[in-house]
């Protein structure tokens, strides 16, 4: 998984301004902060303290104003005002996870390089899910809580990736960061955000691009096609070659048995990862192999290497039938994996299944292939609003349903495909074939 027209080896990111859209959150804690000291906000205030750590911030902010508070008391005032909004509301810049995930498949190794505390990011980045991708979280206090623009953060970042700082790059979105950047000997891309304005055209000037967001960095380089990542569960009750069609590029992970099934479908795993207490270890090829006592099922850790790797786009083959806490379990899996913007199906050539959270899939009426089936739609959160389902016997406009009642049971493709979307909340489509009638009702 390399891609040679990336110009780098690794990138390293700044976080508050650049990864995430969380400036205003500061903005705010500045208006209450300022607001009960008595004092009008300096309109220079937030320039001065762009690039300084979150000490040198709180130690700046005592000097000048000539507090009575210590900086410890600052900053513990500041993560208290602050921690709610980054656990629950702070999110990722546009397109920036989607662009992480095309460097991480293509080989490049990332890491954080941030002014900020791990306790107030690490909750963010967890939720959005960009924690796993990072090979290297750093963070100012473990280089003595200086500004960045002596380069130190940075040259720490390749140090801990194992890579040259002329094979980095950096984003940022502040002056001093660029600065920095520059003075550790890296390539660097700057990020627009309200709080450079004043700064713009010097870090222009240094800096390699300038962008937006993430959402169109074809323009700076290559990324590659999107990939798939298929998982091989250790049961298909259907047909393994109906429910897995090969693509160009498939990255084949192995949950347990699931490498025998491969061998069925006639592909050769990249890895397989379990327990191997219901199954026998593969005589050949890599092996991750855990503990049976565990809290993650094999799916479960097959899918989180797939995100780890950058993948964001799944294919479960089996994963219905038998044990209906196996089968239960692989569906809270595509759940995991949906809360984390990757799309995701499961087929065994028999049944089908993808979940949508607050957004649309087409699902063609053949899925599974050519005869009668029927589609399901099932409300997975308390509430789900803006349910709209076309192209189908029973449609539906805007409705709102709810996981206690299984309104979109049994439902029929009208067309060649059907249209399911939801605004609000995550649905759990399903197509099945049709059996004799009446059985399971």
């Amino acid at each position: 998984m390399t891609n040679s027209s990336i110009p780098f080896t690794a990138a390293i990111f700044d976080l508050d301004g650049t990864l995430l859209d969380s400036v205003w959150v500061w903005r705010e804690v500045d208006r209450v902060f300022f607001g009960e000291l008595g004092i009008a906000e300096p309109e220079d205030y937030a320039r001065s303290v762009q690039g300084m750590s979150f000490r040198e911030t709180a130690e700046y902010t005592v000097r000048r104003f000539g507090l009575s508070r210590t900086a410890e008391e600052v900053m513990d005032g500041w993560m208290r005002m602050t921690a709610e909004a980054y656990a629950r509301r702070v999110a990722l810049k546009p397109g920036a996870l989607s662009y992480l995930r095309s460097l991480k498949r293509a080989g490049v190794k990332l890491a954080v390089a941030t002014a900020n505390r791990e306790d107030l990011f690490g909750p963010t980045l967890r939720r959005c899910g960009a924690w796993e991708l990072f090979d290297a979280v750093c963070t100012s206090a473990e280089v003595g809580d200086v500004c960045k623009d002596d380069g130190s953060l940075f040259q720490l970042a390749a140090h801990r990736l194992g890579v040259a700082p002329a094979d980095c790059v950096v984003f940022e979105d502040t002056l001093e960061g660029v600065l920095g950047a520059r003075r550790a000997g890296m390539g660097v891309y700057a990020v627009r955000d309200a709080g450079n304005d004043h700064n713009l055209d010097k870090i222009a000037a240094l800096a390699d691009g300038v962008m937006d967001d993430f959402t169109r960095m074809e323009r700076f380089h290559g990324l590659g096609g999107r990939q798939r990542c298929v998982i091989f569960t250790s049961r298909c009750d259907g047909d393994v070659r109906r429910a897995y069609r090969q693509k160009a590029g498939d990255w084949i992970l192995c949950a347990d048995g699931g490498w025998q099934l491969a061998q069925k479908a006639g592909v050769k795993p990249d890895l397989v990862i379990g327990d191997f207490d219901s199954s026998e270890q593969p005589d050949e090829g890599p092996v991750e192999r855990y503990p049976a006592e565990k809290d993650d099922t094999d799916t479960m850790l097959c899918l989180k290497k797939g995100l780890a790797m950058g993948y964001d786009d799944f294919l479960v083959v089996g994963g219905f039938g038998g044990r209906i806490d196996h089968t239960l379990g692989n569906l809270q899996a595509m759940r995991y994996a949906a809360d984390r913007a990757a799309a995701i199906e499961m087929c065994d050539g028999e049944s089908w299944a993808t979940v949508v959270e607050g957004g649309a899939v087409h699902v063609p009426a053949d899925v599974i292939g050519e005869g009668n089936v029927k589609l399901s739609v099932f409300a997975l959160d308390r509430e789900c609003r803006g349910v709209t389902i076309r192209g189908a016997k029973w449609a539906i406009e805007d409705g709102a349903w709810t996981n206690g009642f299984p309104l979109g049971v049994s439902n029929e493709f009208a067309g060649e495909y059907a249209g399911i979307s939801v605004e609000k909340g995550a649905l759990l489509v399903t197509v099945c074939r049709e059996g004799q009638p009446g059985r399971g009702e």
